[in-house]
């Protein structure tokens, strides 16, 4: 039936419209195994779009039930609630559980948001809801909520309101979301007081391309228990979970690696394991002050600190050509997204740089050093020293976006068709390493400059190699 609705979605062309982004198999699969159902769980999907969640954990309660036809009815009875407030999604719910044993007998047609009062479909008395689902005391909720505007994290806040103390919330969303509301006081604040950060695992960027979106989403594990400033959080890396995008097949697992793959991640999961370059343990807390992508542990004697990126280099607003419209007839730098440098007739800068590409889906986070009259596309902006305070070398920070770019991207990316990187993220709260001047500049004349000359040599080798040949034609 799941692979049914997609059909019918794309044909339809109702998926785009809808904004609906549905939960691969082996992902939904993945986040109930995450919950780690227990027969006597109440289980809560405050989205459920076609039931998939439920169906799932149908599945496994009845099956912890054993032989207990009591139980089983009583799991299909009380166990399970759903809330959707689409008629195509709901009818289709609803069609599923029947066909899995049935369990619709708390399938509710309307918004789980308590004051989306706009959306609510039976009624809006909602104290008196919140009453009712807080007497079956849902002590597990899975979901792959809307990802537009503000929903992934009123979402995530109206589930933890709904569980049972103690309980777990299981809910993949674009990976910015707790950082774009983590502001001193603000909704990421709001729900980690009420609830523990456990993990977040970083899911692969073509997770979504059979639906044609790109998009940056992690799971996040919570438990309905105050976060703590000393608690740390595991932060897992699944760049790769084994599937690949075959023609008129979609993603298909074909070298059967997902299975292995799969145990390894609920393994450190469940035992908060680290693992070299896929897992690690960090605090998002620290002097009070919040960072929802984890503090990095520097060594104890290092001399590098962590800095807010908005206290290092002034942002520019992003350039205001398009990369198409470069002038081959001009002399100043026009510099886009590409290593490919094009030309322009006139400059908006004439300064040294760091050229940054936001907004360029393919080149997010690539950095291009410049010093000299030039004008950015508007896929970039401009970063220059913002004050004495921290005294910069650009040669070597070009170089250290570089390192950094792949983490930096995996943290801001956002968008649910074409990946771009808030110039609004970089500014106020996200940290990168500051190291010394006089660092920077070791580094710079040791490394970066006889790179530099043995590029130049290459260059002039390049043309002298071009003129040989064309001196024999």
């Amino acid at each position: 039936m799941g692979k049914a609705y997609k059909i019918f979605l794309s044909r339809s062309g109702q998926a785009e419209n809808k904004n609906i982004i549905l939960t691969p198999d082996h992902i939904k699969s993945l986040m109930v195994k995450l919950a780690r159902l227990d027969v006597d769980d109440v289980v809560i999907d405050t989205c459920m779009g076609s039931g998939g969640f439920l169906m799932e954990a149908l599945e496994i309660l009845t099956s912890l039930a054993q032989d207990d036809p009591d139980k089983q009815d009583d799991i299909r009875q009380n166990q399970l609630i759903g809330f959707e407030n689409d008629s195509v999604l709901f009818a289709l719910a609803c069609s599923n559980m029947f066909l899995h044993g049935d369990g619709r007998s708390n399938l509710m047609f309307r918004s789980s948001l308590l004051s989306d009062n706009s959306q609510a479909i039976v009624n809006n008395r909602d104290a008196i809801l919140l009453e009712k689902i807080r007497e079956m005391k849902p002590t597990k909720c899975i979901i792959n909520p809307p990802y537009e505007k503000t929903s992934p994290i009123d979402f995530t806040r109206q589930a933890i309101e709904y569980l049972e103390q103690n309980g777990k919330l299981i809910i993949i969303m674009p990976t910015p979301t707790l950082r774009k509301y983590q502001e001193e006081g603000g909704e990421t604040e709001k729900i980690l007081r009420k609830a523990k950060l456990d993990f977040v695992i970083k899911m692969p960027f073509n997770l979504f391309s059979e639906q044609g979106r790109s998009v940056n989403t992690s799971i996040f594990g919570f438990t309905k228990t105050k976060h703590n400033a000393n608690d740390e959080v595991l932060f897992y890396n699944l760049e790769e979970d084994g599937f690949e995008s075959i023609q008129h097949k979609g993603r298909i697992d074909v070298a059967n690696r997902w299975n292995d793959i799969e145990n390894q991640l609920i393994d450190a999961v469940q035992n908060s394991r680290e693992l070299k370059g896929i897992s690690e343990k960090r605090k998002i807390y620290k002097d009070s002050i919040l960072n929802c992508s984890g503090y990095i542990e520097l060594e104890e004697h290092t001399t590098k600190t962590l800095v807010k990126f908005g206290d290092i280099f002034k942002i520019s607003n992003k350039g205001s050509l398009a990369s198409t419209k470069n002038d081959p007839t001009g002399k100043y730098d026009f510099i886009t997204a590409s290593d490919e440098w094009k030309k322009h007739s006139s400059y908006d800068y004439d300064t040294e740089a760091i050229v940054y590409a936001l907004y360029a889906a393919g080149s997010l986070g690539k950095a291009q050093y410049v010093n000299g009259k030039f004008t950015p596309s508007n896929l970039c902006v401009v970063l220059t020293q913002k004050s004495s305070e921290y005294p910069i070398n650009l040669k070597f920070y070009n170089w250290y976006l570089e390192a950094i770019r792949k983490q930096l991207v995996s943290d801001l990316a956002d968008g649910t068709s074409k990946l771009t990187i808030s110039r609004n993220d970089l500014l106020p709260n996200y940290y990168i390493e500051y190291f010394p001047i006089e660092e920077q500049d070791r580094f710079v004349e040791k490394n970066i400059v006889p790179y530099e000359k043995l590029k130049q040599r290459l260059k002039l080798e390049e043309e002298k190699l071009k003129n040989e040949m064309s001196s024999m034609i």
